[in-house]
């Protein structure tokens, strides 16, 4: 069941917005009324997501930006406040979720991870803090069940996500008169989490998974649910911790 959204006037930062759930929260919030900048480094993705949303009578606007380049996230945050005249909310998207194990995983691999998953979520952040503050606004972060229970291979990600969740507390800390809000997704359909797992690794993982009694997953969450609740969390004028969105279980298993 799809719901009703009024976020009317509000402007909307949506980084790593070119797929997945960025990209539906930033077609889903432009929709309902804001004005909405999306970014990413993949531009022409943005580009056409932005003049398809124009097209409907939306307002939104594609922006350049590679989250492991701290010049470059200065600069796509410095366009969007320019553009939208300030800034009521950031919605961080990016994440990367490599198949690896622990024990093979080498030192540029853990870097990859973090630098996208955590050090850029907070590169943006810093950028776009002094625009958060004048507004009162909110900053939203993705978060993943993974952390609580991961599985062989996805050690890194998990990692990432815990280091994000620390992130998140340490910059509410500091800023108090921010809202920062962490949105734990369960396994959610439409994203591009596999992406870069490649065939051969994906079977030999795999075959760990349903050895060990871990495959297959649990049900999985349609990509729209997700969109709809961070936006929901984007309309609520009071704090926001964190929220858990997960799907929902079989009939069976809920009579039970």
């Amino acid at each position: 069941m799809s719901i009703t959204l009024d976020l009317a006037g509000r402007r909307v930062l949506v980084v790593g917005a070119s797929s997945g759930v960025g990209r539906a929260v930033g077609e889903l919030a432009a929709r309902a009324g804001a004005r909405v900048a999306l970014a990413a480094r993949r531009h022409e993705r943005l580009a056409a997501a932005a003049a398809a949303l124009r097209a409907e009578g939306c307002s939104a606007e594609a922006l350049a930006c590679d989250v492991t380049q701290e010049v470059g996230c200065r600069s796509a945050v410095a366009q969007a406040i320019a553009s939208l005249g300030g800034l009521d909310a950031l919605v961080y998207a990016s994440g990367v979720s490599p198949l690896c194990l622990l024990a093979e995983a080498e030192q540029a691999d853990w870097r990859a991870v973090l630098d996208v998953n955590v050090l850029g979520a907070s590169l943006v952040t810093a950028a776009a803090l002094e625009a958060l503050r004048e507004s009162r606004g909110r900053a939203i972060y993705i978060g993943s069940y993974s952390e609580r229970q991961t599985l062989p291979g996805i050690g890194l990600y998990s990692v990432s996500k815990s280091a994000l969740k620390a992130l998140i507390e340490a910059w509410r800390m500091e800023h108090p008169e921010v809202d920062f809000t962490r949105v734990v997704l369960g396994n959610t359909t439409g994203t591009e989490f596999a992406h870069a797992w490649g065939q051969e690794r994906t079977l030999a993982i795999t075959k760990l998974w349903v050895e060990r009694g871990l495959f297959p997953a649990p049900k999985m969450m349609p990509l729209a649910n997700a969109a709809e609740a961070i936006c929901a969390v984007l309309a609520v004028r009071g704090h926001v911790d964190e929220i858990g969105v997960m799907p929902r279980l079989r009939d069976a298993e809920v009579e039970t």
